[in-house]
């Protein structure tokens, strides 16, 4: 039984489409002003959802954690945006695995559950980008 495999078009449309995702969801991170504002949304919905764990006030450490984190993830988002290839979505599926790893840590440690709606889709973006292409030729894509 053979397992099915994406086509190279089919590969480079989902390292785009995982790029785009991660650009949406983490331009806020990149600057103190936007993270501000997000962790301030995400203590909200924790607490209207009344989830397990704590969003803990940001000090200056954090933030700046946050912001090299998010400015490092959007410039990787735009690399693959601009060029999809099976090394870069390979790359990034190992990134999505070692992030849903440490997502689930801090849950299991205190972080609010609310981690838990990210981590869900690192490990699906992970998983696809580390499927099957069938007419994928060595690092590229």
């Amino acid at each position: 039984m053979s397992v099915p495999a994406f086509s190279t078009n089919q590969y480079r449309r989902l390292v785009r489409a995982s790029a785009w995702y991660d650009l949406l969801v983490t331009w806020p991170f990149a600057l103190p002003w936007t993270f501000a504002w997000l962790l301030g949304l995400l203590a909200g919905v924790h607490a209207m959802l009344d989830l397990p764990g704590s969003v803990p006030a940001a000090d200056t450490l954090h933030v700046l954690l946050a912001n090299l984190v998010g400015s490092v993830v959007v410039a990787w988002a735009l690399a693959r945006i601009i060029q999809p290839t099976l090394l870069l979505g390979r790359l990034d599926a190992l990134a999505r695995w070692l992030f849903a790893l440490w997502q689930v840590y801090a849950v299991l440690h205190g972080a609010s559950a609310i981690v838990l709606g990210f981590t869900a889709f690192e490990l699906l973006f992970g998983l696809l980008q580390l499927w099957r292409v069938a007419d994928a030729k060595k690092g590229g894509a």
